[in-house]
């Protein structure tokens, strides 16, 4: 065999050992594809199985939720909230959206002492697991001193990343009205409506990263998160009821006595209360709640079914015998100092904390 034969002979065991080689690269590229179609078809399998297993007790009690009807839910918000039956039914259909699957943006608006703190307490003792409050007035802006920021109030908010039957959370926003308060730095800047911008982002829908208590980052995705705004937006109503009866001071004053919360609060009037027109945008519905008398007050503590009365001796498993002058003592101090049902219910403690100083075994609590 000559050299250019042997040449030859080189070249064509090189290009069948090159032909080789590419075709176990090849079957080793079908045999990977074959072991990640497997693997996916067993991980199917895997989801499919669990599905079907008995769920979880957290798992029962969110498919629990979702049976409730707007009525049931109404039934519970007026177990603790009293005389607000409208802003309870359209509060009881918000949240029965939300367990649906349909986010929402909305606001409680509403006086002090009117039940809107007891509205969204009461939103978080039946769904403890997707409810969460937060008070937002004294948060500030990033890079501004301060340690509770956006982002802060979204630590320990349970957003889960893919939907297996799980209920996104419900982020109560409560002292709202403070937060939309406008607030001018000493350059003049208007800072509350870059922090209003802030929320904004989150409402629409962004990636929140905090830090847990190890110093980790944590990332909570907002966009199917719902939110509820809640403000009691006291100076506002103050000042619509001066406007909307006439001049309160000087030249032109009628003499009329000014009642805040005459009328239901607006958008226009939340707006000019400081919310930037982009977070009004936002806001789907405003459930405004009444501004109760002292006969309201009065009724509550005759209730025995619902309400403070009723919270209270189910809570300490004893009594209350009230004369009816005390009764009507405690209503009149509700209204007047204008913390309404809080009020009433830190009298009654006060009464309670007396029965047990003089028999701490005491199943009765009797004042007048």
């Amino acid at each position: 065999m000559n050299q250019n034969e042997e040449q030859e002979r080189g070249q064509k065991i090189d290009e069948l050992f090159s032909l080789l080689q590419e075709e176990l690269e090849e079957q080793e590229r079908e045999h990977q594809e074959i072991e990640r179609e497997r693997e996916r078809i067993l991980r199917e399998k895997e989801r499919e199985k669990e599905l079907r297993r008995k769920p979880s007790k957290k798992a029962e009690k969110l498919i629990d939720y979702r049976t409730l009807t707007p009525q049931e839910i109404k039934k519970e918000l007026e177990k603790h909230v009293v005389g607000q039956e409208e802003a309870c039914r359209q509060t009881a259909i918000m949240m029965y959206q939300h367990l649906q699957g349909h986010r929402f943006v909305g606001m409680l608006a509403g006086p002090t002492g009117s039940g809107k703190s007891f509205m969204t307490e009461t939103l978080q003792r039946v769904f403890p697991d997707i409810v969460y409050l937060r008070e937002v007035s004294n948060v500030t802006n990033e890079g501004w001193t301060g340690l509770k920021k956006v982002s802060t109030l979204f630590k320990d908010v349970h957003c889960p990343v893919d939907y297996l039957g799980e209920i996104y959370p419900l982020v109560v926003f409560d002292e709202c009205d403070k937060l939309f308060a406008p607030k001018i730095s000493s350059n003049g800047e208007n800072v509350s409506e870059s922090l209003q911008a802030e929320f904004l982002s989150v409402i629409h829908g962004s990636i929140v990263e905090y830090k847990d208590s190890d110093g980790r980052v944590k990332k909570v995705d907002t966009r199917p998160i719902s939110f509820l705004f809640a403000g009691a937006f006291e100076k506002s109503a103050r000042t619509i009821a001066e406007r909307e009866s006439g001049s309160a001071f000087g030249f032109g004053a009628t003499g009329k006595k000014v009642q805040s919360y005459g009328r239901e609060l607006t958008r226009e009037d939340i707006q000019e209360a400081g919310c930037i027109a982009e977070m009004c945008g936002r806001i789907q519905k405003i459930i405004c709640l009444n501004k109760l008398e002292a006969d309201h007050f009065r009724r509550i503590l005759d209730e025995r079914t619902k309400g403070p009365v009723f919270e209270l001796e189910n809570e300490f498993k004893l009594r209350f015998h009230l004369s009816e002058s005390i009764k009507d003592e405690i209503a009149h101090e509700a209204y007047v100092s204008g913390l309404g049902i809080r009020g009433i219910k830190n009298q009654l403690r006060n009464y309670i904390d007396e029965a047990i100083w003089e028999d701490c075994h005491t199943k009765t609590v009797e004042v007048g």
